[in-house]
């Protein structure tokens, strides 16, 4: 015999995981805004996005290499193949010389001790990160 869940039951937990969600999105938004407003965070935050897309790119390199390894000598279709594989190929590189080329500013920025730097009032940017990236996220109360 199977278990049956009461009605109400299942409308209780819609509700629960939707104040869960709620809350992770409030809290999401006060990080974001927290990072983004804070001199010191920002840099830091921007610096690992840099070297952890460097690596991301530089693997991918590797396989797409690979992808094109397989399909340059191939004659007609597999030529056309070939040539959009060598022109994603170097738009990827392209956006990895990029990043090279930033990382060095931002290590610099990293490493310096500025003043701590801090944009207010934070609300203002809590309402900015919610509008823009949780628009369908009412304001907390």
């Amino acid at each position: 015999m199977s278990r049956k869940i009461k009605p109400g039951r299942t409308d209780k937990r819609r509700l629960r995981q939707q104040a869960t969600q709620r809350q992770k999105d409030i809290d999401l938004i006060r990080d974001t805004a927290a990072t983004f407003s804070c001199s010191t965070d920002i840099t830091k935050d921007f610096l690992f996005q840099c070297t952890d897309g460097i690596e991301a790119i530089e693997a991918d390199l590797a396989f797409n290499r690979v992808a094109l390894e397989f399909w340059q000598d191939r004659p007609g279709h597999g030529q056309q193949i070939a040539e959009t594989l060598v022109a994603f190929i170097q738009a990827r590189e392209s956006y990895l010389r990029a990043l090279t080329d930033l990382k060095p500013k931002l290590i610099d920025l990293a490493s310096q001790v500025p003043e701590h730097d801090h944009l207010d009032p934070i609300e203002k940017y809590r309402e900015i990160v919610r509008a823009r990236m949780f628009a369908d996220v009412a304001p907390p109360v």
